[in-house]
């Protein structure tokens, strides 16, 4: 069966296995964002209306599904701003009522947040991941680029209001732009827009695949490293570009590590190691540390960073 609007499941460095559902038309959204890696928008608009066939989504869906793939979510995201869909409700309520057993997640801009009627239309969805790039109207709109008519102090009214309000878990994306967003200034406002929201997380992302213009680049670890310190006091944060970085799980007790736990740890807290340098120290395969790896990161205990002579883990700085 040749898909239109459903691709995947795909390998998320955020999301783990997650079959993606597109519903618009390549490329509209209300923001033309600089950074977006599905290029620029084409149609820049807020209209909400059905602008692929709903009915044919959920077919597709209903085909991929019934054989019941092993999926950590199925994501409303791909070639624009999903919520500009008015059906997305119904593809909701279908995913729901079919296949409870899968977990739902959106990807938004968020603009959408303040509708009444879009908040009864997504109230089923597991995981609402809106995102935030400016901390105020100048940075909106060099970074965010949106459609006439939005306004960024309209938007963080409305969502501030959505996550206070909402009863579903909360992933707030921030996007670095060095040289835009990233000044003492800008990180101060960040933390006063965020405090209220309550979200459960905020992760930071920066460039890691070409974007829309050309002199965007990717935010250091040290720069990253500055958000979280702020951040980080009130909220959890994960940092997922080239450099990745995750807040400590509550009830995480480093006495309980195992040995090889212990041993990597005692490595990776005296100098950073990649997987190469962790086999010949550790005198294994990778094969049997990396899922320990993995759950160290995932613990808050590891971070990762991308360099010219492969991938780093290194133990986070005491803050």
């Amino acid at each position: 069966m040749i898909r239109k609007y459903v691709f995947g499941p795909v390998a998320s460095r955020r999301l783990g296995v997650s079959l993606g559902v597109d519903l618009v038309r390549p490329k509209t959204c209300s923001l033309d964002c600089i950074y977006c890696e599905a290029k620029a928008t084409t149609e820049l608009t807020l209209e909400r209306r059905e602008y692929v066939p709903v009915d044919e989504v959920i077919a597709e869906l209903d085909a991929v599904l019934k054989p019941h793939p092993e999926l950590d979510y199925i994501t409303f995201s791909g070639s624009g701003e999903p919520t500009l869909n008015s059906g997305i409700g119904r593809v909701t309520e279908f995913l729901k009522r079919a296949y409870p057993q899968y977990k739902l997640c959106l990807l938004t801009n968020g603009f959408c947040l303040g509708d009444p009627s879009l908040r009864r239309e997504i109230a089923g969805i597991d995981r609402i991941v809106p995102s935030l790039d400016a901390s105020n109207s100048e940075e909106f709109r060099i970074i965010n680029r949106p459609a006439p008519g939005l306004e960024f102090d309209r938007f963080i009214y409305d969502l501030t209001d959505f996550c206070r309000c909402s009863k579903q878990e909360i992933f707030l994306e921030l996007f670095i732009v060095p040289g835009v967003n990233d000044s003492d200034e800008s990180i101060s406002r960040f933390v006063e827009i965020i405090r209220p929201m309550q979200v459960d997380l905020v992760q930071l992302n920066t460039l890691d695949r070409p974007g829309v213009v050309d002199w965007i680049r990717p935010s250091e670890p040290s720069n990253t490293r500055r958000f979280i310190a702020a951040l980080e006091p009130f909220v959890a944060v994960e940092a997922v570009g080239p450099f990745r970085y995750r807040s400590k799980s509550a009830g995480q007790n480093p006495s309980l590590f195992t040995e090889m736990e212990k041993r990597i740890m005692d490595l990776v807290s005296r100098r950073p190691a990649t997987v190469d340098d962790l086999e010949v120290a550790l005198g294994c395969r990778a094969v049997e540390f990396h899922p320990i790896l993995d759950r160290l990161f995932k613990a808050g205990f590891l971070e990762i960073e991308k360099r010219e002579r492969g991938t780093f883990y290194s133990a986070p700085a005491q803050r």
